[in-house]
C-alpha cells in the first residue's frame, strides 16, 4: 500500500505543478488533488509504519491498517467538489470523513504511546500534534458552508494549519530520526532536540495560522520566526554531525537537506516575500517534492522487503539515490529562487521529480523482479 501511495502522489506532486497550464481547473481543486488525495492518505500510511517503531510496538490491525483508504476518499470527494462535479454542501460531509480518520489515528496513537515499554520516543509527539492541526483544519473546513460569512478566514486557517502544522510538524519529526539512518550515522541529541523544539514548532504553526486568517501580519511574524528558530538548531545541528555528506554527488541526505531549506523558504514565502501565486508556489516545488522524493528512495526498499537489511537493501539505495546531490541542487533552485523574485519554481523542480520518478519506476521494474527470482 505505501509503495502505491508513494507513486500516486509522485504522480499527482507533477500533476499538480505541470497540469495548471493546461487545464484551467480551480487553484483549490489543484492544490487538493495533491494534499488532500495524495498526501493526507501517504501521511496516515507512513504514521501507521513509524509508530510502531517509535513505540516498539505491534504494528496497526487489519482495520487500522485501511484507514489511509479512507482519507484517500475523503480526499477525492473534496477534490471533486472543488472541481464542481459535486455541490459544495460536499465538502462537509468529505472532512466530516477525514476528521473521523484524524480521530482514529489520534486514539490508536495514544494507546501505543500508553502501552510502551519505558515510553514513546520523542518523535511520537510530533505525529500527534500534527494530526490534531489536521483536525483543526478539518474543522475549520466543515465550517466553510455552515457558516459562509467566514469563508475566507476559515479557509486562510484550514490552509496554512495543514501546510505548517499537519504535513510541516510530520516531515520535521521524521526527518530528526530519517536523516541518521540515511547517512548511517547516528544523532546523540535527537531525543532532548525532538523533545525541545515541538512546543515551538506547534506553537508557530497556530500563530501562523491564526495570523493569516485574521490577517494580522506581525502575528504571523511571530509564527515563522518560531519555525525558523527550530529548523536552524535542526540545521546547525545537522552540519555538526555529517558535514560534507549533506552535500555529496550521490545519496538521500542532500535531498532531505533541500527539503528542510525548501520548508524555511516556504515559510518565508507565507509571508508575501516571493514570487509566485500564494503559500503553495513554493510548498509543492521547493519542499514537498525533495521532501516525498528523499523519503521515498530511503523508505521504499524497506516497504518493499521489510525485516534484515540485506544486499538487496544496499543495491536499491545505490540506484534510488543516485545523482542525489544534483536534484537536491535543483530543488533548492526551485524553494529559493522565487524570495529573490524569480517566477521559476515550477521547471527546476519538476525536472528534479520526473528524473527521480524515471528511476523510481525503473528500480519497480528492474529490482522487484530480480527480487522475486531470487526467493525462487
Amino acid at each position: 500500500m505505501l509503495i502505491l501511495l508513494v507513486a500516486l502522489t509522485l504522480a499527482l506532486l507533477f500533476a499538480g505543478l505541470a497540469l495548471p497550464k493546461l487545464w484551467a481547473a480551480p487553484t483549490a481543486f489543484w492544490a487538493h488533488l495533491v494534499l488532500a488525495v495524495a498526501v493526507m492518505s501517504l501521511i496516515t500510511a507512513a504514521m501507521q509504519h513509524f509508530v510502531p517503531v517509535l513505540c516498539r510496538g505491534r504494528g496497526a490491525g487489519p482495520w487500522m491498517g485501511r484507514l489511509p483508504w479512507l482519507m484517500l476518499a475523503a480526499g477525492v470527494l473534496a477534490a471533486l467538489t472543488l472541481l464542481g462535479r459535486l455541490d459544495w454542501i460536499w465538502i462537509f460531509p468529505a472532512a466530516l470523513l477525514a476528521l473521523l480518520g484524524a480521530a482514529l489515528m489520534l486514539r490508536w496513537m495514544l494507546l501505543r504511546a500508553r502501552a510502551a515499554l519505558g515510553g514513546p520516543h520523542p518523535g511520537l509527539a510530533w505525529y500527534v500534534a500534527a494530526m490534531a492541526c489536521l483536525a483543526a483544519g478539518l474543522v475549520a473546513a466543515a465550517l466553510i458552508p455552515l457558516v459562509p460569512a467566514w469563508h475566507t478566514l476559515l479557509r486562510a486557517f484550514h490552509l496554512h494549519i495543514n501546510l505548517y502544522g499537519f504535513v510541516a510538524l510530520t516531515a520535521v519529526g521524521t526527518l530528526q530520526v530519517l536523516m541518521p539512518t540515511v547517512l548511517n550515522r547516528p544523532d546523540p541529541e535527537a531525543g532532548r532536540r525532538l523533545e525541545r523544539n515541538l512546543k515551538w514548532a506547534l506553537l508557530g504553526s497556530f500563530l501562523l495560522a491564526v495570523g493569516q486568517a485574521g490577517q494580522w501580519q506581525w502575528l504571523s511574524w511571530v509564527g515563522v520566526t518560531l519555525w525558523l528558530w527550530v529548523l536552524a538548531h535542526l540545521l546547525t545541528a545537522w552540519v555538526r554531525l555529517y558535514g560534507r555528506q549533506l552535500y555529496a554527488i550521490h545519496g538521500n541526505g542532500p535531498v532531505l537537506l533541500a527539503a528542510t531549506l525548501g520548508l524555511a523558504a516556504a515559510l518565508l514565502s507565507s509571508l508575501g516575500l516571493a514570487s509566485g501565486r500564494g503559500a503553495l508556489s513554493v510548498f509543492l516545488p521547493g519542499f514537498l517534492m525533495p521532501l516525498i522524493s528523499g523519503a521515498a528512495a530511503q523508505l521504499a526498499p524497506v516497504w518493499l522487503r521489510p525485516g534484515r537489511r540485506e544486499p538487496w537493501h544496499e543495491q536499491s539505495w545505490a540506484a534510488l539515490s543516485r545523482w542525489g546531490g544534483l536534484r537536491a541542487l535543483l530543488f533548492a533552485v526551485a524553494a529559493w529562487l522565487p524570495l529573490a523574485g524569480y517566477k521559476c519554481a515550477g521547471m527546476p523542480a519538476l525536472t528534479a521529480l520526473v528524473w527521480f520518478g524515471i528511476q523510481f519506476v525503473h528500480w519497480l521494474m528492474w529490482e522487484e523482479p530480480a527480487k522475486s527470482a531470487e526467493k525462487v
